[in-house]
């Protein structure tokens, strides 16, 4: 009766595992990034004349967010423009000399030099006045300001941290195993914290690079389908469904062989134990290795 007993207690608890097994899902923490973002800074020392945006606010590419006092360089870009009028007139002048035997070659092209190295001071002041606003390299929002109006403000000092969140971009960290499997296209789940909700995506793209250490490799997806409730920087959980099974029964989520509840003349694998047989010669029990009582008369 005991060994009844325990051969039905082993085939119910390997029936219970593999039932909860089969219908778990694979879930793995997962954030959501924006799929560009970049952080303004200054090219130039200067006060800060103008700052067209504010945190969260919107904006579009080329739009002015940034503008510089730059009353210094506009003046020095006139004094080239004026140094550069007064070369050309020396040339032209040197240039009549020329011809009529009064003045040098060496001369004449000493002058086409100063105009040169005039034009090339315009084309200097031109390129420092470019930085002194910045245009939206994208359309976007503003994640943080980091200045503030009229502050003065180094070379490299940072500005606006802006970034793209038209379409954002799910970060996973999955077993490198998976990609026997796991491929661009593919389909799951993203349950955030922020919001409680799903929303479906699917992948985009696999890193290049597999950790040696934790042997995971990075994933991009995308989130399909709209949702406007939706901000970089929320977390949750990739969800990848159980219907994903490998040859024979597998769990491709995990990665693991099928499980088969019995072998060769009714053993477990799952336990790797010899069949129990409940009597034995003489009727002695082979499960417990007694010997057979000897009958008195």
């Amino acid at each position: 009766m005991r060994t009844f007993l325990r051969l039905l207690i082993c085939a119910t608890g390997f029936s219970v595992f593999n039932t909860a097994y089969a219908a778990e899902s694979a879930e793995i923490r997962a954030q959501l990034n924006a799929q560009h973002s970049s952080i303004l800074s200054s090219e130039m020392a200067a006060k800060i004349v103008q700052l067209n945006v504010q945190e969260g606010e919107r904006f579009k590419q080329g739009d002015l967010l940034v503008a510089f006092n730059c009353a210094e360089q506009q003046a020095q870009l006139k004094k080239a423009q004026a140094v550069v009028q007064a070369a050309e007139k020396t040339y032209e002048v040197n240039s009549r000399l020329t011809k009529l035997n009064s003045m040098s070659p060496l001369e004449l092209e000493m002058a086409a030099a100063e105009v040169a190295k005039a034009k090339a001071d315009i084309a200097l002041m031109g390129a420092v006045l470019q930085k002194c606003a910045i245009a939206a390299p994208f359309s976007g929002r503003v994640a943080e300001r980091l200045v503030q109006r009229y502050q003065y403000v180094k070379a490299g000092d940072p500005i606006l941290d802006i970034l793209d969140d038209s379409q954002l971009e799910v970060t996973v960290l999955v077993p490198s195993s998976w990609l026997k499997w796991l491929k661009p296209g593919y389909e799951f789940k993203v349950f955030l914290e922020e919001t409680q909700r799903e929303y479906p995506a699917k992948v985009k793209m696999l890193g290049a690079r597999i950790d040696a250490v934790s042997q995971s490799i990075k994933i991009t997806g995308v989130i399909t389908g709209k949702a406007d409730d939706l901000l970089a920087g929320m977390s949750g959980r990739a969800i990848f469904p159980a219907a994903a099974t490998a040859k024979d029964g597998g769990s491709v989520a995990s990665g693991m062989e099928p499980m088969r509840p019995t072998a060769k003349d009714g053993g477990s694998v799952a336990s790797g134990m010899e069949p129990m047989r409940p009597t034995a010669k003489d009727g002695g029990s082979v499960a417990t290795g007694t010997e057979p009582t000897a009958k008195h008369d």
